[in-house]
Formats: C-alpha cells, structure tokens, sequence
C-alpha cells in the first residue's frame, strides 16, 4: 500500500502541474452551487412569470449532480495514463513491483475513491429534490464504478492524448440514460438501460430500490472488467 500511496502521490503531481485539468477538481462544488441557488430561484422566476414549475426535475439536476465528480475524476485519471504512455513511463512501472493492479489502484482506484467521497459530500450539501442519505450512498457508488468505466474505456480504446480528448467530447453521450428517466415514457426508457447512467437517474427518482440498485452495479462491474482486460492486453 506504501507503494501504491507513493504513486499515487506522483500522479496528484503531474495533475496539479496541468492548469486545464486542476481545474476539474473543484467544478463539482461550483456546480453544486449553482444547482442549489440558481435552479430554485429560476423555478420562482418561472411560476411567477409564467405559472410553470421545473421542481417535477429537479431530481434530473440532482442526478447530473451526482454523476459529474466521478466523470471528471474519469478524464483526469484517463488523461493522466495517456500522458505516461505516450512518453513510455507506463513501460517502466510494469517491470517494477508498481505494475499491472497496482499501477492502476493508483491511477484509478484512489482517485475514484475520491469521486466517491466528493459526490457523497456534494450531494448530501447541494441535492435540491430532497432524495434520502441512503439513495445518495447507493446512487454515488453507482456513479462512481461507471467513473472507473470511462477512464478505462478511454485508456483502453485511445491511441494517445489526442484521440482520448476526442473520447472525452463523446464522454457526455454515456449520461444520455438520465434525461430518459424523467422524459421518455415506458418501455422506450429502457432503450439506455445499458448505461449506469440510467440506474443512477432510477434510483435518484423512485429511491433506493435494491433491484435497481444491483442493476447500475453490474452493469457497471461488466464493463470495468472488459475494458480492463482490453488495456492490460495492450500492454502485453
């Protein structure tokens, strides 16, 4: 563990030195911010104005919430491992005992790990539809395992840092299973069904349902597996 810390470290280095990327970092309490103050007041604007009311949605915002720390954490880490293969660094950590599952805890793990405690935190301050402590926990990991499914999505199908800042403009195609919870009648919703996304904007909107819960997790789960054996094949 010492040894995944010290890597760890050396990452949070490299990004701190990259002003486009530290920037990420705070955005989800900025974004949090404007959720909690701005879309509340808007719907005030709106009922007066014009007697229209978005609090039926506001449980979409709150699932955008909830899925932004751990998309960002997932172009960070996936930005960060392009970088080191692209200047043939990642060669050198697989022949030293920082290789294989425990280059990538460092690289994935830990900083995923953050994005959960970030959204938690965020979530619980900033969350606007009132969901409960317990759908917050469940929807968060959720968001967080499909954080880890980007990253390894885009490290495992991008040739360099070029072609993976073209897979991240596509990130936002993977939240498309949000706004079809809330827009999108029965059964043409669960036309994303295979989009952790989806799960997350189920629970966020009918609460922590277990079935719906386990869903998100294994969806998740399978697509972590397949992009992870992609990668470590593309370091054999």
């Amino acid at each position: 563990m010492k040894t995944t810390s010290k890597l760890f470290l050396i990452g949070v280095k490299q990004v701190s030195k990259d002003g486009m990327i530290f920037i990420l970092v705070p955005a989800p309490f900025l974004v949090g911010v404007v959720f909690k103050f701005v879309i509340p007041y808007m719907n005030t604007v709106l009922q007066d104005k014009l007697s229209l009311s978005i609090q039926p949605w506001y449980g979409f915002f709150d699932s955008l919430l909830i899925c932004l720390a751990s998309m960002l954490t997932a172009m960070i880490t996936a930005f960060l491992l392009l970088e080191e293969r692209d200047e043939r660094i990642i060669e050198f950590y697989q022949i030293t005992p920082t290789g294989g599952y425990t280059y990538l805890l460092a690289r994935i793990g830990i900083p995923m790990g953050y994005a959960y405690v970030v959204t938690v935190f965020s979530a619980s301050i900033f969350c606007i539809s009132g969901i409960s402590a317990v759908t917050v926990l469940m929807s968060s990991l959720v968001s967080t395992l499909a954080g880890i499914f980007l990253a390894m999505m885009m490290v495992s199908l991008a040739e360099n840092r070029v072609e993976g800042l073209a897979l991240s403009k596509i990130m936002g195609i993977s939240l498309a299973g949000l706004p079809l919870v809330w827009f999108v009648s029965e059964p043409y919703l669960y036309l994303f069904a295979f989009l952790p996304s989806f799960w997350i904007g189920r629970l966020v909107k009918e609460g922590a349902d277990p079935v719906v819960f386990l869903c998100g997790l294994l969806i998740s789960l399978f697509f972590i597996v397949c992009f992870t054996g992609k990668f470590n094949r593309r370091l054999e």
